[in-house]
């Protein structure tokens, strides 16, 4: 007898196949998510995003318009993403059904496992959706060492991170993924009689005895001055790795004459001139990107779930199989006798 389309769409709504499939998806998706950067604001604010991609741009280089085209820079809100999503929703609510319908027919176990499921789903699907109504990221923030990084957006603060860690958990839903590194420049300017002399970033800066810089591949230059001295010093990012290379030039303001440059590399160094020594710093430092996922906890419990109950149908199979084996060659046995 044939099948009627809404019997067929019931049967695979409740197969292994749609499941798995759509398990396999979103596990894909979320390991996507960790390898390429992720938008901090949705496609559709075009101004925003178009000056996301422009930080972004140098370190994708030519793959970054075929990403944008698949939306793979913002997974979290694409349709790679909603439609699983959206059948995992069908095939929770499918398999909830027939659980309920075949309740006393099933055994102990199957019950166990089936709800499993079904909790494990609902639970996916809550976090993805606490994430998206209240998650955040913000991307760019630098991370000096021993330091703690501050967020006045935010109106949070989190505890120094190790450089070296791709991926740190502070608190509840708050993650920190290095993006990429950058060069911190520290200056500091003397005159003979070792009196700290202030250093301006602008003509509306406010002078400092201690300037810090930031460089990298996006930014990869820098100016200060200081003006009682007329003098304008440039930083220029040269490499991060495997040592911070910068290159510093110091000119005659305002006509611009070169003085001197010398190359920093990985180290801190001095460059004098006439009665002025300055001292200069550099260090490899990360930029971070802080994700706050309220949805997290519930998302690796779905996992955890879905995980769980699929270690504990392949453990009722090879519990159950010895017997089955068994029972198979006592029939064999029995119609052996009987032909005989």
């Amino acid at each position: 007898m044939r099948q009627s389309a809404a019997e067929k769409i019931w049967t695979w709504l409740n197969s292994k196949t749609l499941l798995l499939g759509t398990l396999t998806s979103l596990l894909i998706i979320s390991l996507l998510t960790l390898l390429l950067p992720q938008s901090p604001v949705p496609p559709t604010d075009e101004a925003a995003f178009s000056r996301w991609l422009a930080k972004i741009r140098p370190t994708l280089g030519q793959w970054t318009s075929p990403l944008v085209t698949l939306q793979w820079l913002s997974l979290k809100t694409s349709l790679w993403q909603r439609i699983p999503l959206a059948l995992l929703t069908l095939a929770m609510a499918a398999r909830t059904a027939q659980l309920a319908a075949t309740w006393q027919q099933r055994s102990t176990i199957e019950r166990a496992r089936q709800a499993l499921i079904c909790i494990g789903a609902l639970f996916l699907l809550t976090g993805w959706g606490i994430h998206v109504r209240w998650g955040w990221a913000i991307s760019d923030i630098t991370a000096w060492p021993d330091e703690t990084i501050t967020l006045p957006e935010r109106d949070l603060t989190l505890p120094p991170t190790n450089g070296e860690t791709q991926v740190a958990l502070h608190g509840y839903g708050y993650y920190l993924t290095r993006e990429q590194s950058a060069i911190g420049l520290q200056a500091q300017a003397w005159n003979d009689q070792d009196v700290s002399i202030p250093l301006l970033t602008s003509t509306h800066g406010e002078p400092q005895e201690k300037l810090r810089l930031i460089l990298n591949e996006q930014k990869p230059d820098a100016y200060f001055a200081i003006p009682s001295a007329d003098l304008i010093f440039r930083a220029n990012f040269q490499h991060a790795s495997p040592n911070p290379t910068l290159l510093v030039q110091i000119y005659r303001s305002p006509s611009g004459e070169l003085i001197t440059e010398t190359l920093i590399n990985g180290s801190s160094g001095s460059l004098f001139t006439e009665d002025l020594r300055l001292q200069l710093e550099s260090i490899s430092i990360p930029q971070l990107r802080v994700t706050y996922n309220p949805g997290a906890p519930l998302t690796v419990a779905g996992w955890a779930a879905l995980l769980f109950s699929g270690l504990e149908q392949i453990n009722t199979k090879t519990r159950w199989w010895p017997e089955i084996s068994h029972q198979q060659t006592d029939k064999k046995d029995t119609i052996s006798e009987q032909e005989e």
